[in-house]
């Protein structure tokens, strides 16, 4: 199994996005950095990196070229990653080329499978 396999589908699931955050506190520290020292071997060899993430991030990183991401309404990533789910699962379920009525299907049962994954 490869990450570009899974990543907008069991990477996106409920089980892996509620532990994130205990994955992170370990882990978070390290990545930046080795991020931030990334950045500063290019820099000094005059190389002009652009760091764009959240706040929480790119707080820890020096450079004058950091941009935080904001977003006015904060639903918009939940609803980014559902779709994002929708889309893989479906398209693994038909492949390319299926006309829309068997696109639509798909992306019914993949939804429903989705809701399934939340209900109690």
């Amino acid at each position: 199994m490869y990450v570009s396999e899974v990543q907008n589908t069991e990477l996106k699931a409920p089980k892996v996005a509620k532990n994130i955050p205990t994955v992170a506190e370990f882990t978070q520290g390290e990545v930046i950095l080795f991020a931030a020292g990334a950045i500063k071997v290019m820099d000094d060899d005059g190389i002009t990196v652009l760091l764009e993430g959240r706040k929480e991030t790119v707080d820890y990183v020096r450079t004058p070229y950091r941009f935080t991401l904001m977003l006015s309404d904060k639903t918009l990533i939940g609803k980014r990653r559902a779709a994002q789910r929708l889309m893989a699962s479906s398209l693994q379920a038909v492949g390319s080329g299926a006309d829309t009525e068997v696109i639509g299907m798909a992306l019914e049962r993949a939804l429903s499978k989705m809701v399934a994954e939340i209900e109690p």
